[in-house]
């Protein structure tokens, strides 16, 4: 096996893993941005408008607010993903256990309505997320390795109320991103280079953080005080990364031999609908619903480049269109207490050969129940808990030239947990 092929394809691991992560959180669809959505599987988000959260789901629902709204916030996610197999060349485990470290997810909303008709919000949350991360020896290094992606997404709309039943909003989004990517050379170098290199020499190091912008609109249209529907659009976001990349391999066996160098790839995030509803059913029960649609066949490829415009990698990753459906319902209890509920189903759009252990993407079930306490007309706190179930999947992944590939079998559950306080002033 040629040292060079083996160092390629650890680069081409590591670059491929930095835009994945933005694409497995975006095709994961992030909702974590409220506690009380949390509590309902994010059913209905577009329609309900009961805290300030609501306005960076669906901007319209700004009009609804009669007082200026206040909300901030955290889910704290506790997620379990175990990966199985055993190394095709030395028949070594391959098994790695708790691979995606726990995380906070903050919040912070605001909504100021100016007159009958006008509102204005701002919000700060994060819509893309992921870390994975594999000891340092792990035999399939140039695949596992750390995955470390945070991003936060700032938010600014405009509603306006044209009458009693519709309201129309935009806002304008600014989504910045770190990321970083470590991969190391795994068992094969060691094998091949008669322990010349061990296991854990750093293969790839690659990190960037750039900001990218888009804006969201959103349509609500109230029958009445007890029924009313949303629609809202999230716009493609596009995020040019320049990044800086090295490696510990030896400039002789083609790698940078510790020096840095720089690369740069353009992602699209891609758009996203959702069709929103609420209905008050009864005094004390209301249902509410959502179907959520993104067009992941857009993302069609990865080509990164670099500083002389020549290729770095090309790879082919043919997504699928994916979807979220979300049931849930509300129970009113008294003046303080109100309840909560969902279910929801989270449809993956990454092809069954095109997943990778650093990103082990699977359908996922929720199901999800939540509770607010109102300390009195003005502040109310809200908390929620989902447990989140991944479908078990099969992984095949290359990991160089002439050896056959590593197979895995992953798994994953998660627990998320939220609060918010609210004010209304």
């Amino acid at each position: 096996m040629n040292q060079k092929n083996l160092f390629k394809r650890s680069a081409l691991a590591a670059a491929v893993a930095i835009v994945s992560s933005n694409v497995y959180a975006a095709g994961f669809q992030l909702n974590e941005y409220t506690a009380a959505g949390l509590g309902r599987s994010f059913s209905g988000e577009g329609a309900i408008a009961d805290t300030a959260a609501s306005g960076s789901r669906n901007p319209a629902t700004m009009t609804m607010f009669s007082r200026p709204a206040f909300s901030m916030g955290a889910i704290y996610v506790d997620p379990d993903v175990d990966i199985t197999g055993k190394s095709p060349v030395t028949g070594s485990s391959t098994n790695a256990s708790n691979i995606a470290p726990n995380q906070w997810v903050p919040n912070i909303h605001f909504i100021m309505p100016l007159d009958d008709q006008w509102a204005v919000g701002a919000s700060a949350t994060s819509n893309y997320g992921l870390a994975t991360e594999f000891n340092d020896n792990y035999p399939a290094g140039p695949i596992g390795g750390e995955t470390d992606l945070t991003t936060v997404n700032t938010n600014l709309s405009v509603a306006y109320r044209l009458n009693q039943n519709f309201s129309f909003g935009v806002g304008f989004d600014a989504v910045y991103a770190k990321a970083k990517i470590r991969r190391t050379a795994g068992e094969l170098v060691p094998i091949k280079t008669g322990g010349l290199l061990p296991e854990d020499t750093e293969a790839a190091k690659l990190k960037g953080n750039e900001w990218g912008y888009g804006w969201n609109a959103g349509i609500l249209y109230e029958v009445d005080d007890n029924n009313r529907y949303g629609f809202t659009y999230r716009s493609e976001v596009k995020i040019d990364f320049d990044g800086e990349y090295r490696n510990g391999i030896p400039q002789a066996l083609g790698g940078t031999g510790g020096h840095t160098v720089p690369g740069s790839l353009t992602l699209n995030l891609p758009e996203m609908w959702e069709l929103s509803g609420y209905n008050k059913v009864a005094p004390k029960w209301a249902i509410h619903y959502s179907l959520a649609y993104t067009s992941w066949s857009q993302f069609q490829e990865l080509k990164a480049t670099g500083s002389n415009g020549q290729t770095l990698f090309q790879k082919d990753e043919g997504y699928h269109d994916a979807y979220r459906i979300a049931l849930g319902t509300t129970y009113y209890y008294d003046d303080n207490w109100t309840f909560r509920t969902g279910i929801a189903f989270d449809d993956s759009p990454v092809p069954a050969d095109n997943r990778t252990i650093s990103i082990p993407d699977q359908d996922r079930f929720w199901i999800s129940a939540g509770t607010t306490y109102a300390f009195n007309k003005d502040a109310s706190v809200d908390v929620g808990v989902s447990y989140m179930h991944g479908q078990t999947v099969n992984i095949s992944e290359k990991v160089a030239d002439g050896v056959p590939n590593y197979e895995f079998q992953a798994k994953g559950t998660a627990m998320l947990y939220g609060a918010n306080f609210n004010y209304n002033f």
